[in-house]
């Protein structure tokens, strides 16, 4: 199947390059190159300019849409667009600051072209732009559930909804998300590539795995939507109101999946956020998780003993300032070991700078230390204090 390759690109000029040279390997005659930059302001569409005016090769046919002016919200819009002018019978998405690996996207062309899948989903490594790092991404465990031959759809269904949802580990037939009316959601928001995932893995007739490594995808660089702290993640709990809504009542192994994807997702989340977001995250995550004690009690066993375990489990009864007390906790904790640290390091520096020097630090220290047991006592009590309100207190 000829395949049409969709790049998305905003302001990543020292890398749109890359991306696209990654391209050269991995096309045939036949394919066709789609580049939506949604309105650059660092030259990204000017380098793009140029290397699309040289070509791709022979039969190859490529289009270059700027919008001149950046959208509202990540990556749908341009996502979207790119879906309108496509014309092969397979969809490749790229991200404009990713490159792909030829010899693994090779590999997962020969599967789908033999089995022509509605969609077929590879892996990928994540390279950490600030440290020059590479891994495996957090689902690396999923690839160990691989499903027989004979598994049914439903079960090798589930195992794709709990991938990670990013749309460019996967080969998509086009008539397949034609007929299914299958766009990403357009709206003031990011991270739409998780409903988007949830409508094609739930509207797929036929479902294939290749574990291979298809692209390197770029973390941690600079502008980032991944390297969001703040508001954007609230988003996820409109998405997952969207997925939920979708799904009737009556199902509920679905209904549970949705909910394990928002548990998953906090569960970083927290951790990225800065301490002005987490009376508004917790706030959402309340009137969100209203109602679905039934579901979380399914899957709490899941948890146990975790942090996001005993945080779900406040915030399902309601509690909101137990649950913001607890990170307050956390985070001065963390606060405090870094000052630690650093007091460490000066102690073991300190040899040659007098006595006084010393008592000073060693007084530090010990401040330091009365405030890291004011904090855990105060994250402690908090979360006991959620534990004994009463399930029936809002």
């Amino acid at each position: 199947m000829n395949i049409s390759f969709i790049i998305t690109s905003y302001n990543v000029a020292p890398y749109i390059g890359q991306c696209l040279d990654s391209l050269k390997a991995c096309l045939r005659p036949g394919d066709e190159v789609i580049l939506v930059d949604d309105g650059s302001s660092d030259q990204t569409d000017v380098m793009a300019e140029k290397r699309f005016a040289k070509g791709f090769g022979r039969d190859i046919a490529s289009h270059l849409i700027l919008l001149g002016t950046n959208t509202y919200g990540g990556v749908g819009i341009p996502a979207n667009i790119g879906l309108s002018h496509a014309t092969r019978d397979a969809i490749f998405f790229v991200d404009g600051d990713d490159w792909l690996e030829a010899a693994g996207f090779k590999s997962a062309r020969v599967v789908f072209d033999a089995t022509a899948p509605d969609i077929l989903i590879g892996n990928y490594l994540e390279h950490d732009e600030a440290t020059g790092k590479v891994r495996s991404p957090s689902d690396i465990h999923r690839w160990a559930d691989l499903p027989d031959a004979g598994t049914s759809l439903d079960t090798v269904r589930l195992l794709a909804l709990s991938m990670i949802s990013v749309p460019w580990r996967k080969f998509y037939r086009r008539a397949f998300l034609d007929r299914a009316g299958l766009r990403f959601p357009e709206g003031d928001f990011f991270f739409e590539d998780n409903p988007f995932h949830w409508q094609v893995c739930r509207a797929a007739g036929s479902i294939r795995f290749h574990d291979t490594i298809l692209c390197r995808h770029r973390t941690n660089r600079p502008g980032q939507t991944m390297a969001a702290t703040g508001i954007e993640f609230l988003a996820f709990f409109d998405h997952y109101e969207t997925i939920r809504s979708s799904i009737d009542t009556s199902e509920t192994v679905l209904q549970r999946a949705a909910l394990e994807w928002l548990v998953n997702n906090m569960s970083w989340q927290i951790g990225r956020m800065t301490p002005s977001v987490f009376w508004a995250y917790a706030a959402r995550a309340v009137q969100v998780l209203e109602g679905q004690s039934a579901h979380w009690s399914a899957l709490r066993h899941r948890y146990a003993g975790s942090a996001i375990g005993g945080m779900v489990e406040a915030l399902v009864r309601g509690e909101i300032a137990g649950t913001v007390a607890a990170w307050m906790g956390d985070r001065t904790l963390q606060s405090v070991a870094e000052v630690n640290a650093r007091v460490d390091y000066l102690l073991s520096a300190s040899d040659d700078r007098g006595l006084d020097t010393k008592q000073r630090i060693a007084q530090m220290s010990d401040q330091i230390h009365a405030l890291k047991l004011i904090a855990e006592f105060r994250a402690l009590q908090a979360l006991d204090d959620a534990d004994t309100i009463p399930r029936t207190t809002r």
